[in-house]
């Protein structure tokens, strides 16, 4: 992951519905009822949402490992971000995720955002969010 702040895994079951492209255009229809206005840009696998001094990055990462990590996630946690059970066969099952990450923060100016994120990515079917620690 590329920053160190607001770390979270959305891991994508199979048959999920998560799609980087609608979730990019889901941000932007989010954004543009806000008062908040942030450059959001998809390049490859990348969504990058881009505020003046401050950027989130969500990766689409689909590498060998995120299964195994995945099982290793469901054998250590009993639920996910927003501490609710989750199903740990179907977490297993997981070999894609969103890996989202916002720069350094510590007013906390762009915490709201990180959640606006994870909740436009709660809307798809299939996704488990946890955060990092």
């Amino acid at each position: 992951m590329t920053y160190s702040f607001y770390q979270y895994l959305a891991f994508i079951q199979p048959g999920s519905d998560a799609d980087l492209t609608v979730l990019k255009n889901n941000l932007v229809s989010f954004y543009a009822k806000t008062n908040r206005h942030p450059n959001i840009s998809q390049i490859d696998k990348t969504i990058t949402v881009a505020f003046d001094n401050y950027k989130f990055q969500i990766f689409l990462s689909d590498e060998g490992h995120i299964i195994e990590e995945a099982a290793e996630i469901a054998n250590d946690r009993t639920t996910d971000y927003a501490e609710n059970n989750f199903d740990k066969e179907k977490l297993k099952a997981s070999s894609k995720r969103f890996e989202i990450s916002g720069e350094d923060d510590f007013d906390m100016d762009y915490f709201n955002d990180s959640l606006f994120i994870v909740e436009t990515i709660e809307k798809f079917k299939g996704v488990i969010v946890f955060n990092v620690d």
